[in-house]
């Protein structure tokens, strides 16, 4: 859900301007209200945003370096000659240093390719024959439009050959020639002096990366001690950037929004201080910052919905709505039993081993693995096994469940149904809640056609239920139904104008429910396809292995590992994209999700922890 928001106003006297900001800072749970034009107008907030920007990518690639430490390089006198100020600058000196030698062997490279066509040989013989009053041309075409004349007619030698091309050279008396091929210019070197100079270069790179290491282990906590103060400089600047100067800049007006349940730290501090404050509610045109507060399961699933888009204040947050089905959706798409449950064991093994902030994405792929494992079970498949073909014990008393691909088809059809149907729901609910009646009363018409028209003909077709009863109830939630459909659609206006909305609304949605309904087949396609991979793997291990002992029993195994690895990641990757598509596309659609909202971020040293 979203958590609850007051706006504060402070009004501060000038000289107590500087130690208010600094409690708020302290305090961390206010979220300043930035100024309209929102613009950085000043030189010096522009020049921090730039600086923070190269802190960041400092501090980003050292990490990765400082794993790859060693006693040898920690303690280098040569890291523990720089100056603190001098830091940033020295870093970057060394990323001009590698880059300058990544470009240098590129163009290396090049030249290497481009001569090693024609071979080694030395560009002193061809200024010799130049002084003599022949110059040599390097052509290249293909072997088709080399002519036989050029040989005669420009004493052409074909050096090298491929299946497509002839390269040659010519000696004339003319420099310039006109030949229907395409002309090379060489590098002014020899392939042995340019394999000199890559391997040069190349010994140089390898030198930096011990450098790297060394500097992350003497700089890097440094680094972010110094960003931190820069990212504080920055936040207390913008702050006064946003605040509002009154009674001739006397006294200063700031604005912001703080959680409801924070609200407290705030009135307890503002109670014993001398500032004039006050708290309201939000009102509609409020740019209200949204902070989610879910249960534990839910939470795991915000960084998916982070994805797309925030809820605006007035909606509902979809999130522990689409938590279960996007579960259900991962585990059917990949639906391998096997794969599920290697997700699983990884996912609890690396739950202890990771930072704090990475563990609620580490449990989200422990439920996907279960959710996985289950599905694969129902669906038959386990390792690319078919479980249906098996005679294992444990699995027979299961076969009765489990859903061959008919069944499956018609399965992900009716969870697309299902999850339509609740996100129309939803879309009552919020539209109530956004004080929009005519839409929730329209809405709930085409939930009563639906729901009610598909539950009378059920019961009609297995006769539980009479045939003059069947026909009554039809009447009956017809009328009801296309009453807030054509009628009442939207109170405020004309009926026969709300009839022709009703209309072009019975169009929309006939074409969009079907299309979205349709769409839930990919639940379907994925989970086949993926057991399909793992089938086909299992019989290339099979048939590639020669029949030698132990030989045999290693090329599946490399096979076998090979293969489902690769399966397990493109699987995986589709179970992960597609039901986020059927959640943002589908559900959010039928579920009248507007999203636009933007994260509660508080004036505090770790707001972005904070927001999370």
């Amino acid at each position: 859900m979203i958590q609850k928001m007051k706006k504060y106003s402070f009004l501060i006297y000038h000289k107590n301007y500087d130690e208010f900001i600094k409690k708020l800072y302290e305090l961390g749970v206010v979220q300043i209200i930035e100024k309209e034009d929102g613009v950085i107008v000043n030189e010096k907030l522009a020049d921090n945003i730039a600086l923070i920007k190269h802190y960041n990518n400092a501090i980003k690639f050292l990490k990765t370096k400082q794993s790859k430490a060693d006693s040898k390089t920690k303690n280098s006198s040569f890291f523990n000659t720089i100056d603190d100020d001098n830091i940033l600058e020295e870093y970057e000196s060394l990323r001009k240093i590698e880059v300058e030698l990544h470009h240098r062997l590129s163009q290396v490279n090049k030249d290497i390719a481009t001569l090693s066509s024609w071979g080694n040989f030395s560009q002193d013989r061809l200024n010799d024959l130049k002084q003599y009053g022949y110059f040599v041309n390097f052509f290249s075409c293909s072997k088709k439009r080399f002519n036989e004349e050029w040989i005669t007619n420009f004493n052409a030698i074909v050096v090298n050959e491929t299946n497509t091309a002839n390269y040659f050279i010519t000696f004339t008396k003319d420099e310039n020639i006109d030949i229907d091929a395409e002309k090379i210019i060489l590098p002014k070197t020899n392939l042995n002096d340019l394999y000199l100079e890559q391997e040069e270069i190349e010994d140089c790179i390898s030198q930096v990366i011990p450098n790297y290491i060394g500097f992350a282990n003497s700089y890097l906590t440094t680094l972010r001690k110094q960003l931190a103060d820069i990212q504080k400089s920055f936040d207390f600047s913008k702050v006064k950037l946003d605040t509002e100067s009154l009674a001739e800049d006397r006294v200063k007006l700031v604005e912001g929004w703080v959680p409801t349940d924070k609200s407290v730290e705030i009135d307890n501090y503002l109670s014993e201080s001398e500032t004039l404050f006050s708290s309201r509610e939000p009102i509609e045109t409020d740019k209200v910052p949204i902070l989610l507060k879910n249960t534990w399961f839910a939470k795991l699933f915000e960084p998916i919905g982070d994805l797309y888009t925030l809820p605006t204040y007035g909606e509902i947050d979809l999130t522990p709505f689409f938590a279960p089905f996007y579960l259900l959706f991962f585990g059917l798409c990949l639906g391998d039993a096997g794969y599920g449950l290697l997700i699983t064991i990884l996912c609890l093994f690396l739950v202890k081993k990771v930072k704090p902030k990475m563990k609620n994405l580490v449990w989200l792929g422990f439920f996907f693995g279960v959710s996985t494992t289950l599905m694969g079970v129902l669906t038959g498949n386990m390792f690319g096994i078919s479980l249906f073909d098996v005679d294992w014990k444990w699995i027979q008393s299961w076969k009765v469940y489990m859903l061959n691909s008919d069944k499956m088809f018609t399965t992900s059809l009716l969870i697309g149904v299902v999850q339509i149907l609740f996100g129309m729901i939803i879309k009552v609910f919020n539209c109530l809640r956004q004080k929009d009646t005519g839409s929730a009363l329209s809405t709930s018409g085409w939930l009563i056609l639906i729901i009610g028209l598909g539950t009378t003909f059920v019961l009609t077709r297995s006769h539980t239920i009479t045939p003059e009863l069947s026909k009554m109830l039809y009447i009956v939630i017809a009328s009801v139904g296309g009453a807030l459909v054509f009628l009442l659609n939207n109170l405020k206006r004309n009926p026969l104008i709300n009839i022709g909305a009703g209309l072009w609304d019975s169009y929309n949605m006939a074409t969009g429910l079907l299309g979205d309904v349709l769409s839930y087949i990919r639940l379907f396609a994925l989970g086949i396809s993926g057991a399909v991979m793992g089938l086909v793997f299992n019989d290339l291990a099979l048939s590639l292995s020669p029949e030698i002992p132990v030989v045999r029993q290693l090329v599946m195994l490399v096979i076998l590992l090979a293969g489902h690895s690769m399966n397990i990641f493109m699987a995986g990757l589709g179970a992960f994209v597609h039901p986020m598509r059927l959640t943002f596309v589908e559900f959010y659609k039928n579920a009248g999700f507007t999203g636009g909202g933007h994260k509660y971020k508080p004036f505090a040293k770790n707001a972005d922890e904070i927001s999370n």
